[in-house]
């Protein structure tokens, strides 16, 4: 038997998301609560060189700085492909000329709506009059350090660590190991393996 969808009513509001609250159906029924928002991406962007382009800045909610990839909300009528390309623009100053979706997902099932959709992004390379956001730092980061970085836990970002298994699920390489000319290729046979797919 199909369990009925509660109903929501907004009850905070901002630029970025909302919260929502579930509407009681029985007295003194605690309500339940959900951010919604417009979905958005998380890039891994590789220079020529294999090397990947991360972004310090800082996190009030934590009140320190971190260590990201770029990232951030699809905008409008963007597409994720768009949206990435603006994002790693915005964030590091770079721009790249191959993009390809690797998977979608929900970080938070049991609080978030919307959907992060993870992009590979090949070729980085800095523009010269590039304006980066203000307090976003562009940082380099070898895939070797990468390495060296998860097995010393010092990647906090899930999000950036969910690049790994999905590349080895998915595509069947290993992003901090093998050439990125192999992994590039594997994604360029995954998009095509979609498109005949028709997905």
């Amino acid at each position: 038997m199909a369990q009925k969808p509660p109903l929501f009513r907004v009850v905070f509001s901002t630029p970025w998301f909302e919260i929502e609250e579930s509407v009681p159906e029985v007295p003194n029924e605690l309500p339940y609560y959900r951010m919604t928002g417009p979905d958005g991406v998380i890039c891994m962007p590789f220079t020529p060189d294999g090397d990947i382009i991360m972004v310090r800045q800082y996190r009030p909610n934590l009140d320190r700085m971190t260590l990201e990839m770029p990232a951030g909300s699809i905008d409008g009528a963007e597409s994720i492909i768009e949206t990435a390309v603006r994002e790693i623009l915005e964030e590091t100053g770079h721009t790249c000329t191959d993009l390809a979706i690797l998977a979608h997902g929900q970080l938070h099932l049991n609080r978030n709506t919307h959907i992060e959709h993870f992009v590979l992004a090949f070729d980085a390379k800095p523009v010269a009059d590039a304006v980066i956001e203000g307090g976003i730092e562009p940082v380099l980061v070898t895939r070797q350090q990468f390495c060296a970085m998860v097995r010393e836990d010092k990647i906090e970002q899930i999000a950036a660590l969910s690049f790994l298994g999905l590349a080895s699920a998915k595509l069947g390489v290993d992003l901090l190991q093998d050439s990125i000319a192999l992994v590039r290729q594997r994604m360029k046979d995954e998009v095509v393996r979609r498109a005949q797919n028709g997905g």
